[in-house]
C-alpha cells in the first residue's frame, strides 16, 4: 500500500495529524474564566496534540488549557507527542521550558501528564512500505527514541503520569506474523527505554476499516505476550460511525480475559464530507451531544479503567455553534 493511499483509512491514523487545522481554530478565551462546574458524565482525561504554535505558548496559555480540563473533572492529560521528527516544515521539539510550564499548570489543576515521545513522521510511509523499509524505520526510530528518553527528566516531576508511544496499532498493516514480530520487538525496545526512566507506557489502538485478513485482537495478543503496554482503545466513531464500537468487541474480550488494564478514548468530533481523498483537507466539527453521550455510555461499559475524550481542545473550547451546543449540554 502506498503512502498516498494511507489517508483513505481515516478511521484513525492520519486523523491525529489532520486535526491540526481544527486545533488552530479560534478558542473561546472566556471559557477559562468560568466558575467551577462538573460534568454530568464521567470524563477522566483528555489529549493535547501540540503543534509548532505551542512552541510560543506562555504560562497563561498552558494554565488556561489545564484549568478547562480541571473544571471538567479531568485528572489525566495525554501529551500526544513532544515534537515531530521528519515534519515537512522541519523537525521540532517542545522546549524544556515549555514542558515545565505544562507540568506546573497541570500540577496546579490536579492533573497528571502522560508524555508522548517525539513522533516519527515517516511511520506511515514505513508501515505501508516493503519489509526492508519497515525494518530500517524500526532501527532508526528506536535509536532516536532511546537517545531522547535518556535525556528526558519528566519522570522526576510530581505531575508525571507515564509515557505515551505516539503511534496507533490497527490490524490492516499487521496481517503478516513476521511483521507483527518486528513490531513487537520495536515496541519492546521503546518500552524498556521508557521504563528505565521511570513510568509505564501506553499506546492507542483502533479498528481499521480497510479490508485485511489481519485481526486486531490477534495483533494485540502478540504484543501483550512480550510487551507490558497499556492499551488506549479509540472508539473510532468520529469518522467510522457509531457501529465501529461493535468491531472492538473481540479486542475488549481479549483484554478482559487477560486482566489487562486499558483506557477508552471517546471522540468529540465528526468528519464532514468534502475533504481530499488523500486526507490533506480534513474537515470536522464538534459532534452532537446526544451522540457523545452514547459514546460515553459505551466507554463506561467497556471495562476501561479510565475514559478520556479526544479532545477538549478544540472540540469543546472553540467558538463554533457545535462546540457551544456541547458546552450548554454540559452546563458550561
Amino acid at each position: 500500500m502506498s503512502d498516498a493511499s494511507l489517508p483513505a483509512d481515516l478511521s484513525s491514523p492520519l486523523r491525529r495529524r489532520l486535526l491540526r487545522a481544527a486545533l488552530l481554530a479560534p478558542a473561546v478565551g472566556a471559557l477559562a474564566a468560568l466558575p467551577g462546574c462538573s460534568m454530568p458524565v464521567q470524563v477522566d482525561g483528555t489529549f493535547l496534540q501540540p503543534w509548532r504554535s505551542h512552541l510560543d505558548w506562555t504560562m497563561a496559555d498552558w494554565q488556561r488549557s489545564m484549568q478547562l480540563a480541571g473544571r471538567l473533572g479531568c485528572k489525566r492529560l495525554v501529551l500526544q507527542w513532544a515534537g515531530i521528527h521528519g515534519a515537512p516544515e522541519g523537525d521540532w521539539l517542545l522546549p524544556d521550558a515549555g514542558l515545565r510550564m505544562l507540568f506546573t499548570a497541570a500540577g496546579e489543576a490536579g492533573i497528571t501528564v502522560r508524555v508522548g515521545l517525539p513522533f516519527e513522521q515517516s511511520w506511515w510511509t514505513a508501515i505501508g512500505g516493503d519489509d526492508a523499509a519497515l525494518q530500517a524505520f524500526f532501527a532508526d526510530s528506536l535509536a532516536r527514541a532511546q537517545q531522547w528518553l535518556a535525556q528526558a527528566p519528566w519522570a522526576r516531576l510530581q505531575a508525571f503520569g507515564g509515557w505515551y508511544l505516539p503511534y496507533e496499532i490497527e490490524q490492516y498493516h499487521w496481517a503478516d506474523p513476521a511483521r507483527v514480530q518486528w513490531l513487537v520487538q520495536w515496541l519492546h525496545g521503546l518500552q524498556q527505554a521508557a521504563q528505565a526512566r521511570g513510568g509505564d507506557c501506553a499506546m492507542s489502538t483502533y479498528f481499521s476499516r480497510l479490508q485485511t485478513e489481519g485481526r486486531l485482537e490477534t495483533v494485540w495478543a502478540s504484543v501483550l505476550d512480550q510487551v507490558p503496554l497499556r492499551p488506549m482503545v479509540q472508539d473510532g466513531v468520529g469518522v467510522a460511525g457509531a457501529g465501529n464500537v461493535q468491531e472492538l468487541r473481540p479486542l475488549l474480550a481479549l483484554l478482559k480475559q487477560r486482566g489487562v488494564a486499558f483506557d477508552a478514548i471517546v471522540e468529540l468530533f465528526r468528519e464532514l464530507p468534502g475533504g481530499n481523498a488523500d486526507g490533506t483537507q480534513f474537515k470536522g466539527e464538534t459532534a452532537d451531544p446526544a451522540r457523545i453521550e452514547r459514546q460515553l455510555a459505551w466507554a463506561r461499559d467497556s471495562g476501561a479503567e479510565h475514559v478520556l475524550v479526544y479532545a477538549l481542545d478544540p472540540w469543546l473550547s472553540q467558538d463554533t455553534p457545535q462546540a457551544k451546543a456541547l458546552r450548554r449540554h454540559w452546563g458550561l
